[in-house]
């Protein structure tokens, strides 16, 4: 089965049909990710920026808001593997070549569970600094 790295870009275009950015690939991925025919992994931060985006308003903390956010967050965890992360990651960001730092401590939390198919992310800050290709949602689609 292959292993993919997810972002938090490409769960947002899932969830909240972000446009431009065409969020069939994204969704299609996470359906595959709950079938497990791919092993989905992420971070705690990229689960974070999701919560984020569903609870930043305090009303949305409360009632139906935060009903949704739960239900947000059991349907990914359906679909994903949430990798630890702890400050090992974060030193090998920092000595790394990586500019976002938190991007490069994610991968190395990612990539620390065994070998990486793919980076599945529209962020170009993980080009040059991994040894495992970035794709698209729609590449990641037709590896699988």
């Amino acid at each position: 089965m292959k292993r993919m790295f997810i972002d938090a870009n490409i769960l947002l275009d899932a969830l909240l049909n972000r446009v431009p950015h065409d969020p069939t690939g994204a969704q299609a991925l996470l359906e595959a990710g709950q079938l497990r025919k791919v092993a989905l992994l992420t971070s705690p931060l990229a689960i974070s920026v999701v919560l984020y985006h569903y609870q930043k308003k305090d009303a949305w903390k409360k009632g139906v808001g935060l009903a949704r956010a739960r239900g947000v967050l059991a349907d990914l965890l359906a679909c994903l593997t949430v990798v630890p992360m702890d400050e090992r990651h974060f030193a090998l960001s920092a000595a790394s070549s990586f500019g976002d730092l938190e991007d490069g401590a994610q991968y190395f939390a990612v990539a620390a569970t065994g070998p990486l198919d793919a980076v599945v992310s529209r962020d170009p800050d993980y080009d040059g600094h991994i040894g495992t290709k970035r794709i698209s949602a729609a590449q990641a689609m037709r590896q699988i």
